[in-house]
């Protein structure tokens, strides 16, 4: 029986400042590639996707074309240069808004739903979330998120600097 390696299947295409240039066109993030053989190629509209989140964000993005098709994967941010650095962590930091909680006023919970009062860093805000079990994720030690019906995502930086009223709240959770 023959044994296929992975990297016999699977390739990935590197995005480098050599065969790679971003720009922002009419508000979109837009990419000229030059493909392994030569090829150039302009995509008007493509997207970053974070393939390790929490844990590297600014390592590992891949690049996606308008059908979700990966273009390529840029290993590191701070690689690309200073100015097209800048252009990729302002698309980042559109596509993947966090509200960051830095108080939570009450959490009620109804018919598998809770509902959420919180100040964060832009004022107080009221959201949703169903089943809370599922949607309140802690991440390491001290770390959580939350995501509401709407998709949009809350986190709390540190649990333990949350003031103890607000801790209580969410003890049920953690």
């Amino acid at each position: 029986m023959e044994s296929t390696k992975l990297k016999d299947v699977i390739t990935i295409q590197y995005i480098t400042p050599e065969n790679a240039e971003f720009t922002e066109k009419e508000g979109f993030l837009a990419l000229r590639f030059r493909t392994p053989d030569g090829e150039e190629k302009d995509y008007p509209r493509v997207k970053l996707q974070r393939n390790f989140p929490n844990e590297t964000p600014e390592e590992f993005v891949s690049v996606l074309d308008k059908e979700d098709e990966e273009i390529g994967v840029i290993r590191n941010v701070a690689e690309l240069g200073e100015a097209t650095a800048e252009t990729i962590r302002r698309e980042l930091a559109r596509r993947y808004f966090i509200f960051t909680i830095r108080k939570i006023l009450s959490v009620n919970q109804k018919f598998g739903y809770s509902q959420w009062k919180i100040l964060t860093d832009e004022g107080e805000k009221e959201f949703t979330v169903r089943d809370t079990y599922r949607n309140f994720r802690k991440i390491g030690d001290d770390r959580a998120t939350v995501s509401d019906v709407d998709g949009n995502r809350y986190e709390i930086p540190s649990l333990s600097g949350l003031d103890r009223a607000s801790m209580k709240r969410i003890e049920l959770y953690i």
